[in-house]
């Protein structure tokens, strides 16, 4: 559905369209696919291993989910930027955790949990762009270079 060559604004701006009554499930999963894509890549982009050895490594040795990817980033990312994914992330508890984000997709994507509200959804989608355009201007400030491109790192930094 999402490709490298997209751009955030345009992603973005597709998912809210889907923010009305008979679609407000599909931008729930499409904005938690936007957020998890852009996490990843974001972990790619800034970790201090090489972009081969994180996916080989550190990425597909997680059990998944938000933990894995709360592990990978304290792995990779946290000792080269200094930064814990709850400070670059700043809306991080209303992701993951008990009542989060994830928990409403993980309930769609199951079939516990449809339909879903307008206003619920919109929440829900609200959070997970926000933490998908935090980690875009994160790895701007930081690398100088967007995650809707190609990344691949050679060399530990």
């Amino acid at each position: 559905m999402f490709f490298v060559n997209d751009n955030q604004v345009d992603r973005h701006a597709f998912i809210h369209q889907l923010l009305i009554e008979k679609t407000a499930s599909v931008a729930i999963i499409l904005a938690s696919i936007d957020f998890e894509w852009t996490l990843r890549r974001a972990i790619l982009a800034m970790g201090r291993s090489s972009t081969k050895d994180i996916r080989l490594k550190v990425l597909a040795s997680k059990k998944g989910g938000y933990g894995g990817y709360k592990e990978a980033w304290w792995e990779e990312v946290e000792p080269r930027i200094g930064m814990r994914i709850d400070q670059a992330i700043r809306n991080w508890s209303s992701l993951y955790g008990k009542k989060g984000a994830a928990k409403i997709r993980g309930s769609i994507v199951h079939g516990a949990n449809v339909p879903i509200s307008v206003a619920r959804a919109t929440t829900h989608v609200e959070n997970w762009l926000l933490a998908s355009r935090d980690l875009e201007k994160l790895a701007l400030a930081r690398e100088g270079k967007s995650l809707f491109r190609r990344i691949v790192r050679y060399n530990a930094r």
